[in-house]
């Protein structure tokens, strides 16, 4: 009979082993329909909607990216949408956030004042209002993917849930002017609620899915290969498949990454209140962000 200590202590060296490095899935974003040619992101724009979104809830993307960025593969940016003003602190939160932006890497950067963008509690957005003030970082930038909440804003947060309307808002009217490169929307997927607070737990079972995905990558290919004896023209697409096509996107922190987030949330000091420190030590989004697409 396996004694219980030999379970804890198993359990725990999964859970260390699992947080050494990190890993992702799709980092790209890559998308593909049959017989066309697959979509990758270049130029990233994630977009909050108060400082100290990007350190409580994307962290683990941002850091990801920005790897990448410095290695030149996609170009990463990030737009706050209001200085999170709700209690008089527009100025301070700004200031906090140019500094945990700082700590996390991401030089090119912007935050809104808008009138109509305010910090509130009870109040959605116009998504008009989020499509517009949107539309010239997009353009100038020449942005193809925006990163943001999904509409349930993981808090349920009215100021988050109302941005994916207001991207899709933009992609429709690009649609209507003609956008190059077409602009496409990937949110943060909200956990339920236990599951969201089982912090570091999550991250040896995320791992395993990908490891699982990989896996049943590598017997497809095999059995493509199989059946390319008999049909050789199988493996001859109009377009080459993107192995990362439509999995999901998802980026796992490491213990390092983790550390760095939670400094970047340090800089956030307005905002260190006693249910911060509670949601930082059992959170899964300081270790694990996934997306999905959302279509107009």
């Amino acid at each position: 009979m396996i004694h219980p200590a030999a379970i804890v202590v198993l359990v725990f060296a999964l859970i260390l082993g699992a947080i050494y490095e990190p890993l992702d899935s799709n980092s790209q974003f890559a998308t593909q329909e049959a017989l066309e040619k697959a979509v990758v992101s270049k130029n990233i724009l994630l977009v909050t909607a108060h400082p100290d979104d990007e350190s409580l809830f994307f962290a683990p993307t941002i850091l990801a990216l920005q790897q990448k960025s410095v290695n030149e593969t996609i170009s990463f940016s990030h737009l706050c949408l209001s200085y999170g003003n709700a209690e008089g602190l527009g100025e301070t939160r700004k200031r906090e956030l140019s500094h945990s932006l700082d700590i996390l890497g991401v030089s090119t950067r912007w935050v809104v004042d808008h009138p109509k963008l305010q910090d509130n509690q009870t109040a959605e957005w116009d998504p008009n209002v989020i499509a517009e003030v949107l539309k010239p970082y997009v353009h100038d930038h020449k942005i193809d993917t925006i990163l943001t909440f999904d509409a349930s804003g993981v808090s349920n947060h009215p100021n988050h849930n109302s941005i994916p309307a207001g991207v899709l808002s933009l992609i429709k009217n690009l649609g209507v002017t003609s956008s190059e490169p077409p602009l496409r929307l990937f949110t943060l997927i909200s956990s339920s609620l236990p599951y969201k607070y089982i912090s570091v737990v999550s991250v040896p079972l995320s791992k395993i899915e990908i490891i699982i995905y990989r896996g049943m990558q590598k017997l497809e290919a095999f059995i493509i290969q199989v059946l390319s004896i008999w049909h050789p023209d199988i493996l001859t697409p109009p377009y080459p498949r993107n192995p990362d096509a439509n999995a999901t996107p998802i980026f796992i922190s490491g213990y390092k990454e983790y550390k760095t987030a939670l400094e970047s949330m340090k800089a956030h000091m307005s905002q260190l209140l006693w249910f911060r420190y509670l949601y930082v030590a059992f959170s899964r989004y300081m270790w694990i962000n996934a997306y999905v697409e959302i279509k107009p």
